[in-house]
C-alpha cells in the first residue's frame, strides 16, 4: 500500500505578544492530503509553529559603498543572517553594529532605513506562506470549505444578540435567545414561550421549500443566555473547522460579538480560538480599516486575527473588490446584491422590516429572517466562487493584504528575486532626501472633467469650435505607475545598461519606433518591417491586394 502525503496553505495567524518567544508563534491552518492506494482524504489541521526561525540579509563590508538604497542585491555580496521571529530586531541591530540596547524600542522600520539591509522587513508569517506554495504539488488546489454568518441584535435594551445562523457549506446552525422566543397572541394581547418545535414549523413555512431546494439541513437550538448562544455557535464553527466564513459587513457583526463577550465576563480569545489550541497561543485582535474618510465602504478590508481553523472575511468588501473594473453598484446591501444575483433577497415584513416590532410580536419569522440572511450569502458564494479567486488572488502574499497593492507587488518581487539569486532591499521609515527639495510638484493633481470641455483644437473641418483633441498632451506621471512600470519592462537603476543612441543608414528620428517595437513588438511589428525592412506597409499592401482583384476578375 503506497501512502502520500500534501499539505496546502489555507491561512494563517501570527500571534505575536511583544518579543515574548513562549508566546510568539505562527499558527496556519492548513488542509492535508492523504493519498493512498490513489484515493484522496482531506483533513484540516493546524501547523503551530512557534517562534519560527527566519532569514535577513546585511551588504558585506566590502561593498557598503552606496549612500542611498538599491532595490536589490545579488546573494553573493549580503552575509546572510538567521535568527528567531522574536529576536529579529536585536538581531538585526547587532548585525549592522549598533547597540541592541539602545534601539530596544525602535521600530523593524528604523534599523531597516540602513541602504545595506535586505529581506528583513517582509514578515514571518509571509515568508511560511511563501515556503508552502513552493512545496506545494504544482497544479492542484486544495479542498477548501466555505461558510457564512449573521447576528441579529436588540433594538432596544442591553442590545443584546439574539439569534446567530452560521453555515458551513450546507449544514445551517441557528441559536436563538430564549427570552426572545415568544408567540404573541393579538386578541389577548399576551405572549407565551415557544418550543424549539414552534420555532421550527414557523421557519418551516417561511424559508423551508428554499432549504430543501438547496439540500440544506438546519440544526437549531433555543439557549438559555446570550453568553451560552455564542458559546454553542462558536462550538458548532470549531467543530466544522471551516476554511473561510464570509459576512456581510464584517464591521459590525464580529466588534459586536467581540463587544458582548466582553461585556459577559469572557475572553474573547477563549470563544473565538477552538479549544484544542494552546491557552498561551489563543489570539483574538480585530484589526479596523481606518483608511482614507471619503473612502467608499466597499474598499475597507477590515480584519480579524484570530488563531484557529476558520478566518473570517467581509463578503461584501470581497465581492465589491473582484467586480471594481466593472464600476460602482447602485447599492452593496444585501437585499439588492442577493437579488441582483439570485433573484431572491432578504425576506421582509410588510413595506419594510420593522426590526423592534419584529423582534417583539413576531420573533420565530424574525429567526427565519436572519436564517435566509446567511442561505443567500452561502448561495452566491456557491454560484460566484468569491472565496476560491481571493485565496487564488492572493498568490504568495497574506489574505489579510488582499487590498494593499504595494505590499502584495512586494511580496510576489520578494519571491521572484529569489528565484534569481536575489535579495529586495528593505523599506525604511521614509523614502525622502535631500534631494526632493529639488523637485517641484512633487505628487501631481486631477484635472476635473468639467477643465478638460472644449479646450482642445479645432478638428472637425467646417466646425469652428473646440474639441478635446489635444495635441502635445504631456500628462505622463511615470512614478505614479511604479511599480508596474518596474516589473512589466524591468527598468531600474539596477537593470538599466544602455539606450538606442544611433542606427546605422537610418536617421535618428526613427528611433523612436525602433524602441517602441522592443516594449510592444506585436504592436509595432509592421511599421518596423517597412522601416527598416523595405516590407510592404499598409497603403502598399492595400494597391497590392487591389491588383491581385482585378487580375482574378480580368482571367
Amino acid at each position: 500500500m503506497t501512502k502520500k502525503v500534501e499539505r496546502f496553505y489555507i491561512h494563517s495567524t501570527h500571534c505575536k505578544y511583544g518579543d515574548d518567544p513562549l508566546r510568539n508563534a505562527v499558527v496556519v491552518k492548513e488542509e492535508v492530503c492523504t493519498i493512498e492506494d490513489g484515493k484522496e482524504t482531506w483533513t484540516p489541521h493546524l501547523n503551530i509553529m512557534r517562534d519560527p526561525e527566519r532569514l535577513f540579509y546585511i551588504t558585506l563590508p566590502q561593498f557598503r559603498n552606496h549612500q542611498f538604497k538599491k532595490e536589490f542585491e545579488d546573494k553573493s555580496r549580503l552575509e546572510t543572517f538567521r535568527c528567531h521571529d522574536s529576536e529579529l530586531k536585536t538581531k538585526l541591530a547587532q548585525a549592522l553594529g549598533l547597540n541592541p540596547w539602545k534601539y530596544k524600542y525602535a521600530s523593524i522600520r528604523e534599523l531597516c532605513s540602513s541602504p545595506y539591509v535586505y529581506g528583513a522587513d517582509i514578515d514571518t508569517e509571509t515568508l511560511i506562506k511563501q515556503w508552502y506554495l513552493k512545496h506545494q504539488p504544482a497544479g492542484k488546489s486544495a479542498h477548501y470549505t466555505a461558510g457564512a454568518f449573521d447576528i441579529e441584535t436588540e433594538v432596544v435594551g442591553e442590545k443584546r444578540i439574539n439569534v446567530i445562523t452560521f453555515i458551513h457549506e450546507r449544514q445551517v446552525y441557528t441559536a436563538a435567545l430564549k427570552d426572545f422566543c415568544n408567540i404573541y397572541n393579538k386578541e389577548a394581547n399576551t405572549f407565551k414561550p415557544a418550543t424549539e418545535q414552534d420555532c421550527l414549523k414557523v421557519i418551516d413555512e417561511t424559508i423551508g421549500d428554499n432549504l430543501r431546494e438547496n439540500k440544506f439541513e438546519l440544526h437549531f437550538t433555543i439557549q438559555p443566555t446570550e453568553l451560552d448562544l455564542i458559546k454553542w455557535i462558536f462550538a458548532r464553527i470549531h467543530e466544522c473547522k471551516t476554511d473561510i466564513i464570509g459576512i456581510w459587513n464584517l464591521d459590525f457583526d464580529i466588534p459586536k460579538v467581540i463587544e458582548r463577550i466582553t461585556a459577559l465576563g469572557a475572553k474573547p480569545e477563549d470563544i473565538f480560538c477552538p479549544p484544542d489550541l494552546p491557552k498561551e497561543l489563543r489570539y483574538c485582535k480585530y484589526n479596523k480599516d481606518t483608511g482614507l474618510m471619503a473612502q467608499h465602504i466597499t474598499d475597507k478590508w477590515h480584519w480579524l486575527s484570530c488563531t484557529g481553523y476558520s478566518q473570517f472575511i467581509d463578503s461584501m468588501c470581497l465581492y465589491a473588490r473582484l467586480r471594481k473594473v466593472d464600476g460602482r453598484d447602485i447599492s452593496y446591501t444585501l437585499d439588492y446584491i442577493s437579488t441582483k444575483e439570485l433573484g431572491q433577497g432578504k425576506l421582509h415584513f410588510g413595506a419594510i422590516t420593522n426590526h423592534r416590532l419584529a423582534q417583539t410580536y413576531d420573533f420565530l419569522h424574525y429567526i427565519a429572517y436572519n436564517i435566509n440572511d446567511v442561505v443567500i450569502m452561502q448561495l452566491m458564494e456557491f454560484k460566484n466562487h468569491d472565496i476560491y479567486t481571493l485565496l487564488g488572488l492572493s498568490d504568495c502574499s497574506l489574505l489579510r493584504n488582499f487590498n494593499k497593492q504595494t505590499i502584495m507587488v512586494r511580496d510576489g518581487d520578494y519571491v521572484y528575486a529569489q528565484e534569481h539569486n536575489h535579495v529586495p532591499a528593505s523599506a525604511g521609515t521614509t523614502s525622502f532626501t535631500k534631494w526632493d527639495n529639488e523637485m517641484t510638484k512633487v505628487g501631481g493633481t486631477v484635472l476635473p472633467p468639467e477643465k478638460a470641455i472644449g479646450v482642445g483644437i479645432q478638428a472637425v473641418k467646417g466646425v469652428n469650435t473646440n474639441t478635446q483633441v489635444n495635441l502635445f498632451v504631456n500628462d505622463l506621471d511615470e512614478s505614479a505607475m511604479y511599480p508596474s512600470s518596474e516589473r512589466a519592462f524591468n527598468v531600474s537603476k539596477e537593470s538599466y545598461y544602455g539606450t538606442v543612441l544611433h542606427i546605422n543608414g537610418y536617421d535618428n528620428s526613427l528611433k523612436p519606433i525602433y524602441g517602441a517595437s522592443l516594449s510592444h513588438p506585436d504592436a509595432y511589428a509592421l511599421q518596423v518591417m517597412e522601416t527598416f525592412y523595405s516590407m510592404p506597409g499598409y497603403k502598399e499592401m492595400d494597391e497590392l491586394f487591389k491588383d491581385y482583384l482585378n487580375k482574378q476578375g480580368k482571367s
